[in-house]
C-alpha cells in the first residue's frame, strides 16, 4: 500500500512539474484582462517590445562574451531577424486579410519567436566558456 501511495505522489508531482510554467524572461502585461480589441493590440505590442528589449540586452552580453565571434554573431542575428519576420508573416498572413486582430496576432508571434531566441542566446552565454555540460559529446 505504501508503494501505491508513493507512486500516486510521484505521478502527481510529475504532472505538476509538467504543467508548471518557466519563469518569465522579462516583465510582461496580462493582455487577457482587456476586452476591447484595440486595448489587446496595444498590450500585445507592449509585450513584444519588452521581448525585443530583453533580446537586445542578452545579445549585447553574448557579443561581449565572444569578442572573436562578433562578425559571425551579427550576421547570424540579421539572418535570424529575417527568419522571425518571415515566419510570423507566413503564420499570421497579410495585414489586409487579418482585420482588427492582426496587430495582436503579429505581435504575439514576434514575441513568441523572440522568446525562443532569448533562450538560445542565454544558452550561448552560459556555454561561452566551453563548459562541458553545454556540449557533452
Amino acid at each position: 500500500m505504501k508503494n501505491l501511495a508513493l507512486i500516486g505522489l510521484m505521478l502527481c508531482c510529475a504532472a505538476g512539474a509538467a504543467t508548471a510554467k518557466s519563469p518569465p524572461l522579462y516583465p510582461i502585461q496580462d493582455c487577457g484582462r482587456y476586452t476591447v480589441q484595440n486595448d489587446m493590440n496595444i498590450c500585445a505590442n507592449a509585450n513584444e517590445e519588452a521581448a525585443d528589449k530583453a533580446l537586445n540586452a542578452i545579445y549585447k552580453q553574448v557579443l561581449a562574451s565572444r569578442p572573436a565571434d562578433k562578425d559571425g554573431l551579427r550576421q547570424t542575428e540579421r539572418i535570424w531577424i529575417q527568419y522571425r519576420d518571415k515566419t510570423c508573416a507566413d503564420q499570421v498572413g497579410p495585414q489586409e486579410d487579418g482585420g482588427s486582430i492582426w496587430p495582436m496576432d503579429i505581435a504575439n508571434c514576434l514575441q513568441t519567436e523572440t522568446d525562443k531566441r532569448i533562450r538560445s542566446l542565454q544558452h550561448m552565454l552560459v556555454c561561452s566558456a566551453g563548459v562541458s555540460v553545454c556540449n557533452p559529446h
